[in-house]
């Protein structure tokens, strides 16, 4: 039975809320190492995560009833990345001269992801050293950030998310010859790597008294258990990005 196409507001939520993700995710390092933000370095973070995630699904729409929204994803993705070039520009240098490694990343991403299993190692790692470095630009070089124990948790929940997410792709994947976990090893071999990697994103948070990386991680393996959530167009990895969204959330709630 084909399930109907998701609805627009819903489309633009999930090609956006990553932009949020990008937030909480620095609020999380910011906790976890007291450092005060860089309003430049928040700022190019989140322009790039919506140049990014704009710009990369503007196929996704090119057939979709309402034509307005190839054409506002790629004005959203221009002005976003004509933002970034100005933000970069007034970068600390320690942090700034490694722009060009997760630039180039992103900008081969559509090569890269076609080589077995770098698609979720690629997008885990550029994700993790963004949210270390990025907002915190000066406050260490771009190369210590990454030493910070709390980049460990981050990159293993993004890691289970990015795999959760390829779910609904398994058979455009394989189409297109991209090698996600889920076009290699199928849709339960892929939920349990995810659950096994947010199981220990949980255990490396739980021992660095992180407890809103870890309430994300045990909502990510619980996640696993629904695959037919996961597998359904938007809803599914919007699921995904809200969960991992949780810790930061719970942060500026006071919660945790």
């Amino acid at each position: 039975m084909l399930r109907p196409p998701p609805s627009i507001p819903l489309r633009l939520l999930h090609y956006w809320w990553p932009v949020v993700m990008g937030w909480s995710l620095s609020v999380v390092v910011q906790r976890a190492t007291g450092r005060a933000f860089n309003p430049t370095g928040l700022a190019l973070l989140l322009c790039g995560i919506a140049a990014v995630y704009s710009l990369d699904r503007i196929e996704d729409v090119r057939a979709a009833p309402a034509r307005w929204m190839a054409p506002l994803l790629l004005a959203v993705g221009a002005l976003a990345s004509a933002l970034c070039l100005g933000l970069a520009w007034q970068l600390p240098w320690r942090t700034a001269f490694l722009l060009p490694a997760p630039a180039l990343l992103v900008a081969g991403y559509p090569f890269v992801k076609r080589w077995p299993g770098t698609k979720t190692i690629v997008v885990a790692a550029v994700w993790t050293w963004s949210a270390v470095a990025l907002p915190f630009a000066g406050a260490v070089g771009a190369w210590e950030a990454l030493q910070v124990p709390v980049a460990l948790p981050i990159f293993l929940l993004v890691a289970a998310g990015c795999v959760l997410c390829d779910l609904k792709d398994i058979e455009r994947d394989r189409a297109a010859r991209v090698g996600s976990l889920p076009a290699l090893m199928g849709s339960q071999a892929s939920i349990t790597v995810a659950v096994v990697l947010a199981a220990a994103g949980v255990v490396a948070a739980s021992a660095q008294h992180r407890p809103g990386l870890a309430i994300g991680g045990v909502c990510l393996a619980l996640a696993g258990g629904r695959p037919a959530l996961l597998g359904s167009a938007a809803i599914g990895p919007l699921v995904v990005d809200a969960i991992l969204t949780l810790p930061g959330a719970l942060i500026a709630a006071r919660l945790v």
